[in-house]
């Protein structure tokens, strides 16, 4: 924490205040407390990562993948040098809200620099080749689509997971739920199959998470239920992973979802805590 001073510090003693303690698990991010002390967790292997060598190649194109605000704290602070307070009053956060936003900001792009840099016009070149399905739009077209998953045999939400143990959940605590998909603009493509009302599904499950490693959204976006969206999604991985040892085209991706299927769900989700409205913390991921 900010002494009101500045003085001068090595990038690496800067990151390694930011330690990992976030259970990518955790949907109810119960783990933030705005009052709480960063855990003081040495590093080195992302404080590296901020040497002046290395910032445009490797942690630049990142920020993009991160929330907007997270990307400017990570610059304010780890380049531009400026002391958490400062931040937090040019922002109108709170200091701790700063530190925490840093932290979760370092856990994203750990995990971005764990796996191969794909464009989702690489993606979308190439998993067709492995994913050729093609279904009516459950956006633009949802009685085609639905009456197209009963054809080819599909599960429905739930089926075929296995036994699921009721969600753990605090007292006074409740989950919102997602918010319904925006109603279709008869005056504009559909923002998912783009006119064409038909999208390759697995495709589009695949760049979904790739986007956002989180399920619930994914199924928002898609018009699908979340089961369906995460039992397309784990059978994805499998074949890819069949894929990526006859083709080593394919190996890249199938690192990139084994590893968000590898207890990384969510960790690119952005997610709003209400109990930090009145404190100056707006969403958080």
């Amino acid at each position: 924490m900010s002494n009101g001073y500045v003085i001068p510090v090595d990038p690496a003693e800067l990151a390694s205040r930011f330690g990992s303690t976030y259970d990518p698990n955790d949907e109810e991010a119960d783990y933030l407390d705005p009052d709480r002390e960063a855990e003081n967790v040495p590093d080195d292997a992302v404080a590296e990562f901020f040497a002046d060598n290395d910032y445009e190649s490797r942690i630049q194109p990142l920020l993009d993948r991160i929330p907007e605000r997270e990307a400017d704290l990570i610059y304010l602070y780890f380049i531009q040098r400026k002391r958490q307070l400062d931040i937090a009053t040019i922002f109108g956060i709170t200091q701790a809200a700063v530190s925490y936003r840093l932290e979760r900001g370092l856990q994203r792009i750990r995990f971005l620099l764990s796996i191969p840099q794909v464009t989702e016009e690489e993606l979308r070149a190439d998993l067709p080749h492995v994913f050729p399905m093609e279904l009516p739009c459950p956006l633009c077209c949802p009685t085609k689509a639905k009456a197209a998953w009963a054809d080819a045999g599909e599960l429905a939400e739930g089926e075929g997971e296995g036994p699921k143990s009721a969600p753990k959940s605090k007292p006074g605590k409740s989950k919102k739920a997602p918010p319904p998909p925006p109603a279709a603009n008869p005056n504009q493509p559909c923002r998912v199959c783009v006119g064409s009302r038909a999208i390759l599904i697995d495709v589009a499950i695949l760049v979904g998470m790739w986007k956002t490693t989180c399920q619930s959204e994914v199924a928002t976006m898609l018009n699908l239920t979340q089961g369906r969206v995460r039992h397309r999604f784990f059978r994805a991985v499998e074949r890819l992973e069949k894929a990526a040892d006859q083709d080593e085209r394919f190996r890249p991706y199938s690192s990139i979802f084994s590893a968000i299927s590898n207890k990384n769900f969510n960790i690119l989700r952005e997610v709003e805590l209400p109990q930090w409205a009145d404190r100056g913390g707006d969403a958080v991921g």
